[in-house]
């Protein structure tokens, strides 16, 4: 006959759960620990998860596993021209124009498939710790960028200006300009490079005795003159005030002297600093990793590095300016006004550039003094009307930088795809080039496509093609605001005037490098020189004791 059993209750009476002594004598202070998948704590070892996290778990090409390429010869099934696309809800092309799924996979680095992968997984949901309990916070391939300049802890901080502040800024006043001085030479454009195309390419010839000189504001002997003549309060170069102008678009880290004298404001470059090397993808989603983060030196991904590709791509431009020109002893120059106005040395020929030094008038008591410059000269539509100026750039391709195939095959038949593409990666650099036509008033923007000649070198190039476009179409094309540049200069104009006291002082606008804004630094009125010195006794070649020949020049 069934019965029940008397249950034992175990009463604890100090507190909460069974009492203290419950547990057997044998399990008694062994330290216990909850095992859950979801808890990362607790375990001495864990052999279920991935631990290759991060650049450390990507494969890199060595110089043998790069001659290798895997194939894919299986038969794929055809699939529709119309068809919903991932994403739902439109119609698309994918399959037709090379979509990312399919044999092609196989030629990709093993990174670019596992941010496919990712890419692919559902964002998580609100309050949780992400896909695959925050496994993916290890694999996160942002890279924390470092600033352009140290900041030191004695600097007082001014301002700080966020972008979406100088992206609302406008100016609608007059725009109206004076020119004032201009100065050097220009060799005429050779339009047989229009009709260079991927088939029918050139070689990108190197120049080694053309001088390209890039000098700061204060170092200019005509902005000093200009200057002693009370010709204007606000002086700065092309390059500076571009940069200010578009700051907005930017993605890494910059700084600009500012200094006051009297009421005279000044816009400089530090001669160390990174202004005059042309950034490579620097709005693009995966962008150049440095050379500390990747790690690669000596090996064929040391070819693509940040600083690697910015320093191709500035030698890159300055070839690509003066190899698109008529040379020989019979070419014909334009001269302007004054001659080249800064010194060569010995064997060196100064390169096509005109130097414009234009003045604009703005509300608020601003005169601004720009050092403008134009590359070539290209002949005149009609007998007796003047030269007309132009603009000459070069957008260089970047090995594995886009999963949208090689310009040697798009170029010619979708080059609105590429510069399409262009314009995402390198949003900056080109707002920049595109305010520096409009400052100098040339009639074209022209751009040049070139590629290397193999991918494993990086000094030789070859140009496939050509492309003109008018500085105001565009400016308007790329959504860049006349009236927004000038507003920014402006802001930072007066910042200058209003925390710099007209007895003289020295400030840097830093943009910071992880960040969307810029920030403006009182600095002691000595600071930079020494840094200065030692950039222009490096780029000399001439020891700490040797004199400077010429005040005021460098390159």
């Amino acid at each position: 006959m069934a019965h029940f059993t008397p249950l034992t209750i175990n009463d604890n009476p100090d507190g909460w759960g069974p009492p203290l002594d419950l547990p057997p004598e044998r399990f008694r202070d062994i330290p216990y620990a909850p095992f859950s998948k979801s808890d990362r704590l607790g375990r001495a070892a864990d052999w279920t998860q991935y631990g290759r996290f991060g650049p450390d778990g990507t494969p890199t090409l060595d110089g043998d596993d790069a001659a290798f390429t895997l194939v894919d010869h299986a038969r794929t099934p055809a699939r529709s021209s119309y068809r919903f696309a991932r994403g739902g809800g439109q119609f698309g092309y994918a399959a037709s124009r090379g979509d990312r799924r399919g044999p092609r996979e196989f030629n990709r680095p093993w990174s670019d498939l596992r941010r496919r992968d990712e890419a692919g997984r559902p964002p998580p949901t609100r309050g949780s710790r992400g896909p695959f309990y925050g496994r993916s916070r290890y694999d996160d391939r942002r890279n924390q960028r470092q600033s352009s300049i140290e900041i030191h802890p004695g600097w007082d901080l001014l301002q700080e200006t966020t972008f979406s502040d100088l992206s609302k800024m406008t100016y609608s006043g007059n725009l109206d300009h004076e020119l004032l001085v201009t100065a050097g030479s220009l060799r005429f454009y050779d339009k047989s490079f229009d009709r260079v195309t991927t088939r029918v390419p050139k070689k990108l010839t190197i120049n080694q005795q053309c001088a390209f000189h890039n000098v700061t504001t204060t170092d200019d002997l005509i902005i000093r003159r200009l200057a002693s003549s009370r010709a204007g309060n606000v002086f700065i170069t092309s390059p500076i005030a571009c940069l200010l102008m578009t700051a907005a678009r930017s993605s890494y880290s910059w700084d600009v002297i500012v200094q006051r004298v009297g009421n005279t404001l000044f816009f400089d470059r530090r001669d160390s600093g990174q202004l005059d090397l042309l950034t490579v993808n620097e709005t693009a989603f995966d962008q150049p990793r440095d050379e500390k983060s990747q790690g690669t030196h000596g090996s064929i991904d040391s070819l693509n590095t940040a600083q690697a590709l910015a320093l191709e791509a500035t030698l890159v431009n300055q070839n690509f300016s003066q190899a698109v020109l008529r040379n020989g002893p019979g070419a014909n120059m334009h001269q302007f006004a004054e001659p080249y106005p800064f010194e060569l040395d010995d064997g060196e020929e100064a390169a096509s550039v005109g130097y414009l030094y234009k003045r604009w008038n703005i509300v608020g008591g601003l005169s601004v003094v720009v050092r403008t410059e134009v590359d070539a000269a290209l002949d005149a539509g009609k007998p007796g009307e003047p030269a007309r100026t132009i603009i000459i750039k070069a957008l260089n391709e970047v090995p594995d930088s886009a999963k949208h195939g090689d310009w040697r095959s798009r170029l010619d038949g979708q080059r609105g795809a590429v510069l399409a593409n262009e314009l995402k990666n390198n949003s900056a650099k080109l707002a920049r080039w595109t305010a520096q036509s409009l400052l100098a008033g040339a009639d074209q923007l022209k751009l040049g496509f070139v590629s290397r000649e193999m991918p494993r070198t990086n000094t030789q190039h070859v140009i496939l093609g050509t492309q003109t476009s008018r500085p105001r179409d565009f400016a308007d094309q790329i959504a860049l605001n006349i009236g927004n540049m000038w507003a920014v200069l402006k802001h930072f104009a007066d910042l200058g005037f209003k925390h710099l006291p007209e007895a003289g002082g020295k400030a840097i606008i830093v943009k910071d490098p992880n960040q969307p804004m810029v920030r403006l630094y009182r600095v002691p009125d000595d600071a930079f020189e020494d840094m200065d010195d030692e950039a222009d006794t490096a780029d000399d070649g001439r020891g700490a004791g040797e004199e400077e020949d010429v005040e005021g020049t460098r390159d």
